[in-house]
Order: structure tokens, then sequence, then C-alpha cells
């Protein structure tokens, strides 16, 4: 494992550890306020009680959020956490940490009034790769009319040259990623425990996907080891919301923890853009929330998205569709497929095809990038 990765670097292991070690005793805010006044948080993990204390009170440096309460955890926690050895643990995990004043750290989260102070990071993607990059959340249960639009507008972002960024959670959280890998993309999943924990299970493929590929990476607040928490994933969210442009939420229930990112991304001063759905859908009303009681804005296609973000760049979705002439069967089965998902089931029964056969002709019709399947062995026009 390499801690250091770039010549631009400011600091090496005997300043890191440092970071590591203080990052489990007060906000990453703090820290990188110290750190522009001192250029090193040593003397912070060194000074005595009353060295603190004389910080704190010193009008000119602005540490006042340097309290005795504050004092005391430091002192509390630094009798139970040697640097060194922090720093040694790291090193024989697979991750690589970049503390706030890395420059490879995400400029925009940084600047949040509540950044993490280290991000923990695995994968072949590197952070300095992350601009423009924008984030996609949404529903763990998407409808089919979700799950197409997770990752077609994954896909069309990331073709425009956007990293996507989400939570690797089932649902829209993997769809999104996965639509960003298809399309030849970047994307970056945040996570709720340490960044060599897969989390859910489920997800190995991508997990794996994300960490061995040059388009991916995983990266979290939280040291490798440490298993997701319930009270990881507001966190996890905040930083999805803060190092990202924009944020598109896609399928959002009345409780959803996309509109909690949502409102993160608000206070942080982002676009938020939510895609409309049937106003029944259930996975729609927090998202119709978004629309109508807040200042996110309506969209419904990539270009609204990247002409708001100022992207120079261009949506697939906006080429024209394969000219593909089709006879027989597969005309037949083409034409019984719309903008709605079909079962397979329904379309056997319409056709009195066989299983076999019209497998083969749904195949045919996938190879030809005409119609998609969807989860649940529905399908759509492509």
């Amino acid at each position: 494992m390499h801690l250091i990765e770039d010549p631009q670097d400011t600091f090496g292991d005997n300043e890191l550890k440092y970071w590591l070690a203080l990052s489990q005793c007060t906000t990453g805010y703090n820290l990188w306020n110290f750190y522009e006044k001192f250029n090193s948080l040593k003397p912070f993990w060194l000074a005595s009680r009353d060295e603190l204390i004389t910080m704190g009170q010193a009008e000119k440096l602005g540490l006042d959020w340097l309290t005795m309460h504050l004092i005391d955890k430091l002192l509390k926690k630094r009798a139970t956490v040697d640097p060194d050895l922090l720093l040694a643990a790291l090193k024989e995990t697979k991750a690589t940490a970049y503390a706030m004043a890395h420059p490879f750290y995400p400029a925009m989260l940084r600047h949040c009034n509540d950044p993490p102070a280290v991000l923990y990071h695995i994968g072949g993607l590197s952070l300095s790769q992350l601009e423009p990059s924008i984030g996609v959340v949404g529903t763990r249960h998407p409808s089919m009319y979700g799950q197409k639009h997770a990752k077609a507008f994954a896909k069309d972002l990331a073709s425009a040259g956007m990293t996507i960024v989400s939570g690797m959670a089932v649902g829209v959280d993997s769809l999104a990623h996965w639509g960003a890998i298809e399309a030849g993309g970047r994307t970056i999943a945040v996570v709720a425990g340490g960044p060599d924990h897969c989390y859910p299970s489920s997800n190995r493929p991508l997990y794996k996907k994300l960490t061995e590929s040059e388009q991916g990476c995983v990266i979290s607040e939280f040291f490798p080891g440490i298993k997701p928490d319930q009270w990881h994933f507001p966190a996890r969210n905040r930083i999805i919301a803060g190092m990202t442009k924009g944020l598109l939420v896609i399928e959002a229930g009345e409780k959803s923890g996309s509109l909690i990112t949502s409102s993160q991304a608000f206070d942080y001063g982002r676009s938020v853009f939510a895609i409309p759905n049937k106003i029944e859908s259930p996975q729609s009303i927090g998202t119709h929330k978004l629309i109508t009681e807040t200042k996110a804005k309506l969209v419904t296609n990539v270009q609204t998205i990247l002409t708001d973000l100022n992207i120079a760049g261009h949506s697939r979705a906006k080429e024209s569709p394969r000219a593909i002439e089709l006879f027989g069967r597969e005309r037949e089965v083409f034409d019984l497929i719309g903008d709605e998902p079909v079962h397979f089931d329904q379309l056997a029964d319409t056709t009195g095809m066989n299983v076999g056969e019209l497998s083969s002709t749904l195949t045919i019709l996938e190879l030809a990038g005409v119609v998609e399947r969807l989860a649940g062995d529905a399908y759509i026009k492509a």
C-alpha cells in the first residue's frame, strides 16, 4: 500500500499519523482550521493541557472551538491511541488514506461545514479524477420504471464525463454504479463501514468491480475493518452530497434516506434534481415532495442536468435510435414491447410462442440493442 501517491503531497507518514489519531477525537472542520494555522497537526497532538487551553483562548488564532470539554476529551483519547500503531495498522490493509490536507481530498467536501478528517480509499480510480461529479440516490426497492431510469441516467451522465457517486446500497445505488460501469465511465461508492467491508454482501460482484478496476473505487470515513452501523448511513450520505456538484434523486418514498441526502445537498448549496413518476406510486411520494416543496429541479432528460451544472458534454439519450430492420418473429415480439415493462409470461401468452423460442427471440432483440431486460423478467424498448 502507498499512503502517498503524488509528488504534490504536502506531508508524509509523520504528519498523516496525527490526522489518523486526531480524527477519532474531533471534527474534520476543527482539524483543518488548526492545520491552516500551524501547517501541521503535530503541535495539536503533543500539546499539554495548559498549552491547549492557551491556544483556545488566543483570539488571534481563532481556535475558540478548542473548549475545555474538547481538551479533556482529547487528553482522555490520547492516552489510549498510539499514532504510530494506527499508521502501522493502516499499512496492513489495502486502503490508502487521504487526509484533508492531501491534494487529492475532494475540494468541495473540504469546504463543507462537517467534512471527514480522513477518507479511506480502495480501488484503481484516483480521487484526483473525481471532477465533475454527481450523486445519484434513491430507494432500495425501485419499480421497473425506477430501475430503467437509474441505470439510463447514470449511463448518460457517465458518458458525458461525469463521475457517478452513490452509496452501493441495493436498488437505485447499485443500478447507478452499474450504469456508469457499462458506459465505460467513472463511479465512486461511499460506504457506511470501512472501505474493505462489502455491504450488503449481495453486492460482492459490484464491490469487486469497483475495487479492482480503474473505473471505480470505494471510499469511507471509517477505518478499515469497521463494520456498518445504523448511524453510519446518514454520515455516509453527507459525503455523497458534499463531494459532488449536484444530486439526482430517482424514486424516494415518504421517509426515504434520499430525502436526508437531498436536505444535506441543499445545505451545501448543491443543485438537486428529481425525476417525476406516477402519482399513485409509493416510491414517488418523496420525489414529488422534493419537486413541489423544495428547490429541486424536475428533470426528464440528462441534458437538463448537464446544462444546469455547466458541464460540457452531450447525452447519449439524444442520439438517434439505431436503424434495425426486423422481420418475422423478432418484429412480432418487438411490436409488443413499449416504454412500459412487459413480462415474459405476457409475451408468451400473446404470441403463443414456447419458452425456448421466445427466449431466443428476446435474446436476438437484446443483442440488437432494441429491447432491454429488467429485473423480474420484464422487457422494455431500449
